[in-house]
């Protein structure tokens, strides 16, 4: 059967060939379907069509854009894959085309990398300079300043790219190798030096038993080899300087803190300038008794306060037995604090009797027992003398 000649081809036996073109053959695309050649051509004109388009797709994108370069694997495999497409059409107008834009990318690219050699090789310059600074932090910001816009570079031209890639990326590890060698025998150099300051600490720690003329003269060649060391961290050294010097002065004196202001607070109570308040006091007593420094301020305090509790203890039972106590004259107010205040003193003295007699009836085979009842006769002491000074209050007015 003869063939039938179609656009760009030709039908025979029953099957759709495309015209040869270029360097390609006739080539088989298909069978007649339904045995209508001129529905079963329009469908390989259609699947032309589509390449057509989707070429064209490409080609805009190209001009469109300043970055052309990144096209040329498209391109190519477009124009490979036209050998073997199945369709109808003027392959050889697209494979110019084709062709044409390859050569437009290549053209650029080829540009492109002429630029980028140059700017490649200004880099490395640029490099080469940044890893002789003295400052590592200096040369390490411009390093990587560097690197990053080496990165960001495209390629080089082909005969001289892989030999520029081969000489920045190893003037880049040579410094960090560098870089890090420096770091690490600083840190060893650090770390032995630390070690020789904690041994002098340990010495200073012995002047303890040192006095006179033989501590002088250890203190004074310690200072000498602590001197001699070296430097290192300020955060490292300053706790190790401090605990040095610490060590050299021995027990280091703590002046007593000022409690002037507080023990005149406390006797404006006692004078009733101010009213008294029983959670302040106690407050008060916390702050003295956490504080190991000695003062007469701070003992002055510390005699008033007792003294001041017993005194509004005092003026509570006094209301309490007496619902006219306000109204009576200063007398008879005095009258009865001194009254009450006897009878407290009496129960006290009872009591301390009593702890006295029996005192040696708590004994046991540690002394644990005894430590406690003499902490408690102490106590009862404590609370009679209390009561007796506040007594000698009323007694001179000062009450």
């Amino acid at each position: 059967m003869d063939a039938v000649q179609i656009p760009y081809g030709y039908i025979k036996d029953g099957k759709v060939y495309r015209q040869a073109w270029g360097a390609h053959a006739d080539r088989e695309i298909g069978e007649v379907r339904d045995d209508d050649q001129g529905k079963s051509a329009q469908f390989f004109e259609e699947r032309f069509s589509d390449l057509e388009k989707k070429i064209s797709d490409v080609t805009e994108k190209i001009d469109a854009t300043e970055n052309k370069g990144s096209y040329l694997m498209k391109l190519i495999h477009l124009r490979e894959h036209l050998g073997t497409h199945d369709g109808l059409g003027d392959y050889q107008k697209l494979h110019d085309d084709i062709l044409k834009y390859e050569s437009l990318v290549k053209d650029i690219i080829q540009k492109n990398r002429v630029r980028n050699t140059q700017i490649k090789l200004a880099l490395i310059e640029e490099v080469k300079q940044a890893v002789e600074l003295i400052n590592w932090k200096e040369a390490t910001e411009k390093v990587n300043d560097v690197k990053s816009r080496w990165i960001k570079t495209g390629s080089a031209e082909l005969d001289k790219n892989k030999q520029l890639e081969e000489e920045f990326w190893e003037l880049v590890k040579s410094f960090f190798e560098r870089k890090k060698q420096f770091f690490e025998d600083k840190q060893r150099l650090t770390d032995h030096r630390r070690r020789q300051y904690e041994g002098l600490i340990i010495e200073a720690k012995g002047l303890v038993d040192l006095h006179g003329q033989e501590r002088f003269n250890k203190v004074k060649a310690l200072k000498e080899q602590w001197k001699e060391i070296g430097g290192i961290p300020a955060e490292l050294y300053q706790p190790l300087n401090n605990d040095f010097n610490k060590q050299l002065k021995g027990k280091r004196f703590v002046p007593p803190k000022d409690y002037s202001d507080t023990l005149k607070k406390l006797l404006e109570i006692k004078e009733g300038k101010v009213s008294f308040q029983k959670e302040e006091l106690d407050a008060i007593k916390r702050t003295l008794y956490k504080d190991k420094t000695r003062s007469q301020d701070k003992q002055g305090c510390l005699e008033l306060i007792p003294i001041l509790n017993e005194r509004e203890f005092v003026n509570k039972i006094s209301l309490k037995r007496f619902s006219d106590f306000s109204k009576l004259d200063s007398e008879k107010k005095k009258n009865i604090r001194k009254g009450i205040l006897k009878d407290l003193i009496a129960r006290d003295q009872e009591d301390l009797k009593i702890f006295e007699e029996n005192s040696a009836n708590f004994s046991s085979a540690d002394g644990k027992m005894n430590k406690m009842v003499e902490n408690k006769i102490k106590s009862q002491k404590k609370k009679i003398e209390v009561k007796t000074k506040l007594l000698g209050w009323i007694e001179n007015g000062e009450y």
